[in-house]
């Protein structure tokens, strides 16, 4: 029934939006200090350039060059350039052209233009929390935050500026509003799910998915007339956005969309990445049980546990139902999405970061049953102190491994997997993005290295080059892609461990190692592999 959430009314509703910006604050001010420690990722650079053209044509744009600026050639130059590497429509680098315009000065390279992933992660987690205490009970709206908080993969991608947490942000606005539009009828969530929906469309070709799960669960509640007004009316907002944030899909809007699916289907020829599972290396396409694995195998513990309670709101009727079988159908989608034999499965948990708030909803929606449950058999001030306690069994752990992870929080599993070094005896990927490549680890190379040392940087020599010119590695160094050199720079990402590679990263010692856990993610090797002694870069500090 419509209007069936406890949280109705004015008071509930402003407590929950209260709730909703202290975590969004939260979870700002933890990822804050981080900007700029967490190594660069493998494709961040080439967005880095694509802001500067950005942030150039937007001075033209707004000049007396304004003519020239907009057309076609010139909007393709600057907002659809070098597709192979940087195919994603470029909403997201709008936004990243934003912060570092206005905080470059501050933060500054790589910090300023990440500032727009942690924002929207700020957004994220406010949402979550918020939108679950409104849609059920305070208790959930805590818990909900917590989890998505505490989730160590999620929250190293709101320090990188790339594509994932601006879709993850737009996955989850677009399909909450519709849910919330279902239930309490108001217009503006309407506009909100389409405004998200279409930011989503200009971000990356995954959000064309997003209709499927809405639709999977509009069959679901197929007495709601409003369920199909939510979808005709958001999704045709969501492509008006769609083009006009989306400068490069100007001169041809339909032509850019055709194109841009065309390329997303075909990513096995086009951009056929490897992924190493379970000790084996698989090239693009994976066992159907990948993303289930490492779904369990990269979250807490507790966090898991809390979202199985939640099941049982998907079966009985209640206050949570519409809430639960909405988070259960988008789980359930993206599951079987990776599951299938052509959708790419590589970089760890990236390609389904969007469904891990749906995850943590459901977290919340466990604890709010168990704490209901509590409630119902003790009293006074017991009331008060046993949600506090359950809470801190729950999620103490999570913050404990968050906490022991940084700032390699790509590379964490949890206990289920038995944390990195479990991980990697099952033969699990440690590390794949170059995120490894700290602050402090260039630093030490920077110290190490020799004046003019050549160095042979395996798999991608030129991402050390962008370094170079980022400003984050000495100048003087030379890198390369192929013996002979004098030291040998191995990233630890085993799919791409080929030929003597792999020799070279199990039987030799590095001079110095970037680890978590003992796990090492990436080494400085001498030429001959007869490092000195491994320089152990503690998680939390700075080699």
């Amino acid at each position: 029934m419509v209007g069936e959430t406890p949280a109705s009314g004015r008071r509930p509703r402003a407590k929950s939006a209260r709730l909703g910006v202290l975590f969004g604050l939260v979870a700002i001010a933890a990822g804050l200090p981080g900007l700029n420690e967490i190594g660069v990722t493998w494709d961040e650079p080439r967005y880095f350039e694509s802001v500067e053209r950005i942030q150039a044509w937007t001075a033209r744009a707004v000049s007396s060059e304004w003519r020239e600026a907009l057309s076609p050639p010139a909007i393709r130059a600057a907002w659809d350039a070098d597709r192979y590497y940087n195919p994603h429509p470029p909403a997201y680098k709008a936004a990243m052209a934003v912060t570092d315009a206005v905080f470059g000065g501050w933060l500054g390279v790589p910090g300023a233009y990440r500032l727009s992933s942690l924002l929207m992660f700020g957004l994220l987690v406010g949402a979550t929390a918020g939108w679950t205490a409104r849609l059920t009970r305070p208790a959930a709206g805590v818990a909900a935050g917590l989890a998505l908080l505490l989730m160590p993969r999620v929250f190293g991608h709101a320090h990188i500026a790339a594509t994932d947490m601006p879709l993850t942000l737009a996955w989850f606005v677009a399909t909450m509003s519709a849910l919330l539009y279902v239930l309490e009828g108001r217009r503006r969530w309407i506009l909100l799910a389409g405004t998200a929906l279409g930011f989503g469309f200009a971000t990356k070709f995954t959000a064309f998915l997003l209709p499927i799960p809405l639709a999977a669960w509009m069959l679901l509640q197929a007495r709601e007339r409003r369920s199909v007004v939510v979808c005709v009316y958001g999704i045709a907002l969501a492509m008006l956005v769609a083009v006009l944030v989306n400068p490069a899909a100007w001169p041809d809007p339909v032509g850019f969309q055709r194109r841009l699916v065309g390329e997303s289907l075909s990513r096995e020829t086009y951009v056929p990445i490897s992924t190493y599972y379970l000790g084996r290396v698989f090239h693009f396409t994976v066992p159907w049980h990948h993303a289930v694995v490492m779904t369990l195998a990269t979250l807490p513990a507790a966090t898991t546990a809390l979202a199985f309670v939640a099941l049982k709101s998907v079966i009985r009727r209640g206050a949570t139902r519409r809430l639960a079988v909405l988070c259960a159908v988008q789980v359930a989608f993206w599951l079987a999405l990776m599951a299938l034999p052509d959708s790419p499965n590589h970089d760890g948990v990236r390609l389904w970061l969007p469904m891990f708030p749906f995850v943590a909803v459901m977290a919340g929606i466990g604890f709010g049953v168990l704490t209901g449950a509590l409630e119902r058999r003790i009293g006074g001030a017991a009331r008060t102190v046993g949600p506090l306690l359950l809470a801190c069994l729950f999620f103490a752990p999570a913050l404990i491994g968050t906490v022991r992870s940084a700032p390699y929080y790509l590379s964490y599993y949890g206990e289920l997997a038995g944390g990195a070094a479990g991980a990697a005896s099952w033969g699990l990927e440690a590390t794949y993005w170059f995120d490894a490549v700290t602050a402090g680890f260039r630093e030490q190379l920077d110290r190490t290295l020799p004046e003019g040392a050549s160095v042979v940087a395996y798999p991608n020599a030129e991402y050390f080059e962008q370094l170079q010119a980022l400003g984050l590695l000495r100048a003087d160094l030379r890198f390369r892609g192929e013996p002979p050199g004098d030291y040998v720079l191995l990233l630890a990402r085993k799919a791409m461990l080929e030929g003597g590679w792999e020799a070279v990263y199990r039987s030799s010692r590095p001079r110095l190692a970037a680890e978590l856990a003992g796990v090492e993610l990436i080494g400085l090797y001498d030429w001959n592999g007869q490092g000195s002694e491994v320089v152990d870069t503690t998680p939390g500090e700075t080699p």
